[in-house]
């Protein structure tokens, strides 16, 4: 039972996941390409709505593995990462004024996002 659990969990988590991934890119995308997207209201609506789910199933894997943060290197690190992503994803859509430095942000936010799969995947933080 408790199996099951943590498989439905973690099928949503990493649902969230990839869903909050492409969501993230195709706004990206349409921010340099065709800006207007952006305004639709399902386009600021439906992130959130899947980065509360991606929340809410990181929690319950924490609840239902007990691997709880402070206690795994890994899981800090991907902590830290969210945080830095979020950073970077708020850089690229409101707080950078040019053209670049939302490229540079929404790239950066990528590679910060990539590397947390890693973690995810590997459940270490080191690449080598």
């Amino acid at each position: 039972m408790a199996y099951t659990i943590y498989i439905v969990i973690k099928t949503v988590h990493v649902t969230c996941a990839l869903v909050a991934y492409v969501l993230f890119f195709s706004r990206g995308y349409w921010m340099f390409s065709d800006p207007k997207r952006l305004e639709a209201t399902w386009v600021r609506v439906v992130p959130h709505v899947v980065d509360s789910l991606l929340l809410a199933s990181a929690i319950g894997l924490v609840v239902v593995t007990h691997q709880y943060p402070g206690a795994l290197t890994w899981l800090n690190v991907k902590i830290v990462c969210l945080v830095l992503y979020i950073g970077l994803g708020m850089a690229a859509f409101r707080f950078c004024k040019t053209r670049r430095s939302k490229l540079i942000a929404w790239v950066l936010a990528q590679a910060v996002f990539l590397y947390i799969v890693i973690v995810a995947v590997t459940r270490t933080p080191f690449l080598l």
